[in-house]
């Protein structure tokens, strides 16, 4: 997810065991096969004002030759690509500095390991372009998606009417059995649960806002101190009140996956109507939902998942959250990790963008100016892109919280109680009971984040909060041109569709509409 991610998520280290030095006799053969073995690695030197840059194919390969050898030691070197003058370069790898022996100047490096089982945005870069390459198929009678064509932002109304899905309750057609990662055959959401009723709504809402349900409202010494966040914090609390009769609420933190995260917002706003200037949006690609589409099918694939919940395929298709805001946690309370940020600093975004952008099927030739534009644009509006070659946001505060609410009703399908790593807390099981019970309410879940479902707002509502005071401030106009930026790639109505159904994983539901959505889309954001 793909990019994921991002999207709380905690992503794992991937350690290799490092190859055994090759003799000297050896060394072509070597530096052959450890070419072949470097995609998961990136090496960047730090330019003056902190940014960082990617060293050269060619260059990383030779660094990384030299650091499998002498993870400890140095490695010296004439064989760079930028490296006109046959001037020998030290690279430290203890203190990670690069020095030019000639004017004794010294850079910082970092090597990354981008490993495929750390987070959403490594599983974008595995995965993306397959889930896009999804062949056209015949639509099958009768069948239709149970997401409306627009939805309503009257958190009153509760009785919404629904289009009748082909699957009953998310269950898989009995022809699926035995397929396996069947990215091309569409597949419905399936019939929803009924609302609440309306003496079930006014109980909850009675009980208060989820958060405040048996805790004190505090903050935490880091917000409190903290205008912009304080304000953030007090407005995310007034919409668990204004809300809490028939949502319940979680908090997704991350940080550098946000970019990903708007990305697929602007792309949604413009193909299915997404309200992109309320909230970004966690997953896109609906493929990987063809296989795992509630959360007991996901419980059932966790129990042969290498990695728990760091799996490729857990990323893909659900994320990390937490039950409140202001309560303990095990791993990422909102109050401790809003302002930093909550992502794992060695994960490298590097080509992740281009490969989302390739997977809504923007032309390969413009996806790398289209990529550069967009890294510009975030930080013309104070967004943090220094995991994709750009600059840091001025406030060094990267975090961002994404506030899930999910119609009471869809809890039992999509959500489940969890332990740190994705294990199933029997204790909190059903969570659903829980969320609704007097409090106290706190612990992680993790929840099955299917498009079709994210993209209805009378079914889940999202909104966004960042750290940074110019970004969170300027969002809804970062979206607006980012949006702008796509437009003139996905401009007409056959580009559209081929994008839709790249998103879809090569088929189309029955509601899509081809036209531009965005305009549709734009609604005033006042709980910003």
């Amino acid at each position: 997810f793909f990019l994921c991610s991002i999207t709380t998520q905690r992503m794992a280290r991937s350690k290799k065991k490092a190859p055994p030095p090759p003799s000297s006799s050896d060394e072509a053969t070597a530096t052959s096969s450890e070419d072949e073995d470097v995609d998961g690695v990136l090496w960047q030197w730090q330019k003056g004002d902190g940014t960082w840059v990617d060293f050269d194919d060619k260059d990383k390969v030779e660094l990384e030759r030299g650091f499998r050898k002498k993870p400890d030691g140095k490695f010296e070197t004439k064989k760079l690509t930028f490296n006109n003058s046959k001037t020998l370069y030290v690279f430290d790898f203890k203190h990670m500095k690069q020095i030019n022996t000639d004017t004794h100047k010294e850079r910082t490096l970092r090597r990354m390991v981008t490993s495929h089982s750390m987070g959403y945005a490594a599983v974008l870069k595995h995965h993306s372009v397959s889930w896009g390459a999804g062949k056209d198929k015949k639509k099958k009678k009768d069948e239709s998606e149970s997401e409306s064509e627009s939805e309503d932002d009257d958190a009153g109304k509760t009785g919404s009417k629904r289009k009748k899905g082909a699957a009953a309750d998310g269950k898989k057609d009995t022809k699926r059995k035995g397929k396996k990662d069947d990215a091309s055959a569409y597949r419905p959401l399936g019939k929803l649960p009924p609302p609440l009723s309306v003496s079930d709504i006014k109980k909850q809402a009675a009980l208060g806002a989820q958060s405040l349900r048996n805790y004190k409202k505090d903050y935490g010494a880091a917000v409190s101190k903290d205008a912009h966040a304080k304000r953030c914090f007090d407005r995310m609390l007034g919409n668990e009140a204004r809300l809490c009769g028939e949502w319940a609420v979680f908090y997704h933190s991350t940080s550098f996956a946000c970019l990903l995260y708007e990305v697929q917002a602007a792309v949604a706003a413009v193909l299915f109507r997404f309200k992109s200037n309320f909230s970004s949006l966690p997953r896109l690609l609906k493929a990987p939902y063809n296989e795992i589409a509630t959360k007991d099918e996901l419980l059932e694939a966790f129990k042969k998942m290498p990695g728990m919940d760091h799996n490729v395929k857990f990323r893909s298709v659900a994320i990390c959250a937490t039950t409140t805001l202001v309560g303990p946690d095990p791993e990422a309370p909102p109050k401790n990790v809003f302002l930093a940020g909550y992502c794992c600093s060695d994960v490298s975004f590097k080509g992740v963008l281009t490969q989302l952008l390739e997977s809504c099927y923007v032309p390969k030739d413009k996806v790398k100016k289209l990529a550069d534009d967009i890294v510009k644009l975030s930080e013309k509006h104070g967004l943090d892109v220094s995991q994709f070659g750009g600059k840091r946001c001025k406030s060094g505060r990267a975090g961002h919280l994404l506030q899930i609410f999910m119609k009471r009703e869809l809890v039992e399908r999509f959500v489940y109680a969890s332990l740190p790593f994705g294990v199933l807390d029997k204790t909190r099981d059903p969570i659903e009971k829980h969320l609704n019970g007097p409090g106290p309410i706190s612990g992680q879940v993790r929840i099955l984040c299917h498009p079709s479902l994210f993209m209805q707002a009378s079914q889940v509502r999202m909104f966004v909060y960042a750290a940074d005071e110019t970004f969170h401030d300027n969002r809804e106009k970062f979206q607006e041109e980012l949006t702008a930026l796509l437009k003139p790639i996905l401009g007409r109505d056959d580009t559209r569709e081929r994008a839709a159904k790249g998103i879809h994983g090569g088929e189309l539901p029955s509601w899509y509409k081809s036209d531009d959505q965005s305009d549709k889309a734009n609604v005033a954001n006042k709980y910003k």
